[in-house]
């Protein structure tokens, strides 16, 4: 079975847990035996791991704003005229491990990162096409000066872009002017490709790459499975969302053959705000691959007072106000207490200045964006992790947390509290109750004890082969079922 999948994310370069899910999944159907090739937008080129193959684009695809499709007529397009150049292809050779020799990546050139706004990405195409009118001796304090002043939220991907080693060639003058240009973009790159691959389904992660598999699945015939991570929904909220973007999703949940949702939590969302059957939804709950707490880095905890953990971007969604509300509550008790916001958003600035107005920044630490051993270490020393997030569709950050030793209270608004019985829940705007939680763990370790034992007994069966293996069954049963003859 030779799987086409479409993401927005792959490490090492990754804003969120949809990478981190990407990696888990494709890895544990590899073992499986399932063919997937893995298409990414491709912005820096060194998405790697150690047991895969990697196909890489040379190339950037340059096409003209004016001859972006429109986005809607790209996902409910009859036929599509394939345009853009062709791609060099390269193979990184890498020696694989067990069965991975059945994962392979195709990178796609585009600008796309996870959870964008259209704001923000037209900012930083902005930025960038003032950043190349500068001199290279006067680039660095540019740079400087538009992150401190401007945007200290910047997505980490798009700073290791000045590093790129192209960076001075001025690509920007390739990408589509707004977001939704560039997902179209993305969506003809990706059908360019595809024109000469054979597969048998296509699975899209998410609205970025929804278009392109709808349009894909309409030009070939095959089915396409739909893997909801993260709706609007759960980013924006109820009444603020973009209303292009709910619209992509609802067009993708309506016409995709299966959706995959990440937890009963989105399953019922789906249902209520894009009218789709429960019935046409399955849930695959997020697995976690076991690992041992990092014994060195909590010897290298240098603070004697406790720490207590946000590990998320800094966004409306995620909560992290109720985090600071909650904290200024338990100072009073417990003075020593450290409370670390580890991340950047868009919510960043107006945090910072709220623990300064409030008098606590004795208490705080903001570390910005973390990756790799710098997230382990961060785990590894954290005494309490919370997630008081408004919406949440999964939290795999929290299983993450547990699998170093860590308790942890999560939002009920969240899929994560329907697999982790053992976890202390609050409404997210209880900001009282979670107060009164993170002290009661703090000062009574037996407690804590308790809820961590209790907790790796239930992330001990959330492995991403088992996540794997109600994929494959998604797979096959969409695959009996005829399909339309393919658009011409």
């Amino acid at each position: 079975m030779k799987i086409l999948m479409l993401g927005w994310e792959y490490p090492p370069h990754m804003s969120g847990g949809l990478g981190t899910a990407c990696h888990g999944l494709t890895t544990a159907l590899s073992q499986l035996g399932v063919d997937v090739h893995f298409v990414i937008p491709h912005l820096l080129g060194k998405e790697t791991a150690s047991h895969m193959h990697i196909v890489g684009a040379d190339l950037y695809a340059k096409s003209n704003q004016k001859d972006m499709p429109n986005l809607f007529e790209a996902t409910r397009a009859t036929h599509v005229a394939i345009s853009d150049p062709t791609f060099t292809e390269s193979l990184l050779s890498e020696p694989p491990s067990n069965n991975m020799q059945f994962l392979k990546i195709k990178k796609i050139p585009s600008f796309l990162t996870p959870y964008l706004k259209p704001e923000t990405y037209s900012q930083l195409i902005s930025f960038y096409q003032a950043y190349f009118k500068q001199s290279q001796k006067d680039r660095p304090t540019y740079i400087n000066e538009f992150l401190l002043k401007q945007m200290p939220f910047m997505p980490p991907v798009f700073l290791s872009l000045l590093q790129y080693e192209n960076a001075n060639k001025s690509p920007m003058q390739q990408y589509g002017n707004d977001l939704f240009a560039e997902v179209a973009r993305f969506t003809k790159n990706v059908l360019n490709w595809a024109q000469d691959q054979s597969f048998d389904l296509i699975h899209a992660h998410d609205w970025m790459t929804f278009p392109a598999g709808l349009t894909l699945s309409k030009l070939t015939g095959k089915p396409l499975v739909i893997h909801v991570h993260s709706l609007e929904y759960d980013r924006s909220g109820k009444n603020s969302g973009n209303h292009q973007i709910q619209e992509i999703e609802k067009t993708a949940t309506q016409s995709a053959q299966a959706v995959i949702a990440v937890s009963h939590y989105t399953r019922s969302i789906i249902n209520q705000e894009h009218n789709v059957p429960l019935e046409k939804v399955q849930v695959v709950h997020n697995g976690v691959y076991s690992r041992q707490a990092m014994a060195t880095y909590k010897k290298e905890k240098n603070l004697k007072s406790k720490i207590v953990l946000f590990l998320g971007r800094v966004t409306f969604q995620k909560g992290p106000d109720y985090f600071i509300e909650a904290a200024s509550r338990v100072i009073p008790v417990l003075p020593d207490v450290t409370f670390v916001i580890a991340g950047t958003g868009d919510m960043l600035p107006q945090l910072i200045m709220r623990v300064t107005e409030q008098g606590l920044e004795k208490n705080f630490v903001f570390t910005g964006f973390l990756k790799g051993e710098e997230v382990e270490r961060m785990y590894s020393i954290a005494d309490l992790y919370i997630m008081p997030s408004v919406s949440e569709p999964f939290g795999i950050s929290t299983l993450e947390a547990v699998s170093h030793d860590v308790p942890v209270i999560i939002s009920k608004q969240s899929g994560v509290s329907e697999v982790l019985n053992n976890a202390l829940k609050v409404d997210f705007w209880d900001v009282d109750r979670l107060a009164n939680l993170m002290i009661g763990i703090l000062k009574y370790p037996e407690i804590r004890d308790d809820i961590v034992s209790m907790a790796k007994e239930e992330v001990r069966k959330l492995q991403w082969e088992r996540a794997a293996n109600k994929v494959l069954d998604i797979y096959r049963k969409t695959l009996e079922v005829p399909q339309a003859f393919a658009s011409v």
